[in-house]
């Protein structure tokens, strides 16, 4: 009810605008979202050589099984001060509209095996001080898009300086044995798609899926919104 009342306020004081053209009433309006070019092409998330679905080529190692980069910021700056909005202005709102630029970027049945969806945890003190996670908002949204599950399979169990602070060996180290799965769910022999809002050099959705491997899951897919 205060939470309410406080966005209602601020909404007073500081009127929403659309983060695409600036008209006033939402965060990211029906024609900016519209205007979004989804990626034609994906990538292997290792060497970069363009392939299909974005998967790990042949010549290229590594636990995940690929990425799926729904579109590019170059291409679509609206994108990008919509994702910076959510991230670091904390405006929740506009996780439908990017979930639904995230779905339409995969169809669920690209998947094999029982696919479950999850996403890449905050630390809980990260968490209460943000007061929500933007990758679980963009999870559950894709979930119910797509109608499959959606499971919180991971635990932060390190507080992590920031990523996009670090050079590629300091994110790599910044990682070492940050993440476990949750004792509460198995993931043995599924396809777990794991969401998060951006991915740089890949490290964080890397790190996830060695502790979901091991823990038996068949095939882990990182989905983002961008890479950048």
């Amino acid at each position: 009810m205060l939470s309410k009342l406080k966005n209602s306020l601020l909404e007073i004081i500081f009127p929403i605008r659309c983060v695409g053209c600036g008209e006033e009433g939402e965060w990211f309006c029906r024609n900016c979202v519209q205007k979004i070019k989804l990626n034609e092409k994906q990538f292997c998330p290792v060497c970069w050589r363009e392939n299909f679905g974005g998967k790990v080529c042949d010549r290229c190692e590594s636990p995940l099984a690929g990425i799926r980069v729904a579109a590019s910021y170059e291409k679509n700056p609206e994108l990008a001060r919509a994702v910076k909005t959510l991230k670091y202005k904390f405006s929740e709102n506009l996780a439908d509209n990017l979930a639904a630029i995230l779905a339409q970027s995969i169809s669920s049945k690209n998947y094999t095996n029982e696919r479950v969806v999850s996403f890449v945890p905050l630390h809980k003190k990260r968490l209460k001080w943000r007061g929500f996670n933007q990758a679980e908002l963009l999870a559950k949204k894709v979930s119910a898009n797509l109608n499959l599950l959606l499971e919180n399979l991971l635990v932060r169990v390190k507080n992590t300086p920031q990523q996009a602070k670090l050079n590629r060996a300091e994110r790599l180290r910044n990682l070492e044995n940050a993440f476990e799965v949750s004792p509460k769910f198995s993931v043995a022999d599924k396809t777990v798609i794991l969401v998060d809002d951006i991915s740089s050099t890949g490290s964080t959705l890397v790190e996830c899926a060695k502790v979901l491997k091991k823990a038996g899951a068949g095939e882990v897919w990182g989905l983002v919104l961008a890479r950048g």
